[in-house]
């Protein structure tokens, strides 16, 4: 029969292990275990390069942050072309190419976009070049005219509006130049946004982040490097305060403060003077 004390001290119900019966580790247990040991160099990495660290995670939400909240802006392009008025066949030659760079300067400029019939969106006159952009080929005389806008038919409103400025434009100058702008293609509505790029976003503030972190690694180990070197510098200089332990005195050869055997000092007497020397001869 159990003991009266041992009965009390084990619950009802508890099973209790045999002697000699193998151990058995439930899984989860082990799990924990593994974590409470390894939790212990991982805070000490954490702590030594948590500026590392903390500029990463900091790039990071950077990148998040900018692709959840900042505005979409969408992109349309309308694309025009100079034409020679004599060319045969409705070919291009150089003059086409070379008054098509100059169309493209002129292109987003107020002065030429008051020209257009087409409804542009309201925007302050000196935020128009911030909307409309024209880029040219060297090679041909097209001309491709971006438009810039919160909204997709925003943009597309931008493309075509500068687009119509500049074939008019070109019809007013027509007689004076040779060469006549036409509409090659008028600008559509984007399906999608050209920012923010959350992948692309978030990769680049990671990166820079990444950056620092490295940049900010390399400044601090070479700051620990010269601790380290400094206070081996300083463990190998003898300690000032303890001083340096007298010599010993080789043999034959006195110590200070003392006389060789044999060897009158400073304050020793001469040698004795025979007796009767120094007196005067009794009777002389």
């Amino acid at each position: 029969m159990m003991p009266l004390h041992d009965a009390k001290r084990r619950p009802a119900g508890r099973r209790v292990r045999p002697p000699g019966a193998p151990v058995r580790r439930r899984p989860r247990r082990a799990l924990v275990v593994a974590a409470c040991r390894a939790r212990g160099p991982a805070a000490e990495l954490l702590v030594r390069f948590r500026l590392s660290v903390g500029f990463v995670v900091a790039g990071f939400l950077g990148g998040l942050g900018y692709a959840l909240f900042a505005p979409s802006t969408y992109t349309a392009s309308a694309y025009v072309i100079v034409v020679e008025e004599g060319a045969a066949g409705g070919q291009s030659g150089p003059t086409a190419v070379s008054f098509a760079q100059v169309y493209g300067r002129l292109a987003p400029l107020p002065e030429t976009l008051v020209h257009a019939k087409a409804r542009m969106p309201d925007t302050a006159p000196g935020d128009i070049r911030e909307h409309v952009q024209a880029s040219t080929s060297p090679d041909t005389p097209l001309i491709r005219l971006a438009g810039t806008g919160r909204t997709a038919r925003t943009a597309a409103a931008y493309a075509n509006a500068a687009a119509d400025a500049l074939v008019r434009y070109g019809a007013a100058h027509r007689g004076d130049t040779g060469v006549r702008v036409a509409l090659m293609t008028p600008a559509q509505p984007p399906a999608a946004p050209v920012s923010p790029n959350p992948p692309l976003d978030i990769a680049v503030g990671t990166a820079s982040g990444g950056l620092l972190a490295g940049i900010s690694a390399a400044v601090l180990s070479g700051r620990r490097g010269r601790a380290a070197a400094a206070r081996r510098r300083r463990a190998a200089l003898p300690d000032p305060s303890a001083g340096e332990p007298p010599a010993a005195s080789e043999p034959g050869i006195p110590g200070p403060g003392t006389t060789e055997q044999g060897t009158a000092g400073p304050d020793a007497a001469g040698p004795a003077a025979p007796a009767g020397a120094g007196r005067t001869g009794v009777g002389s």
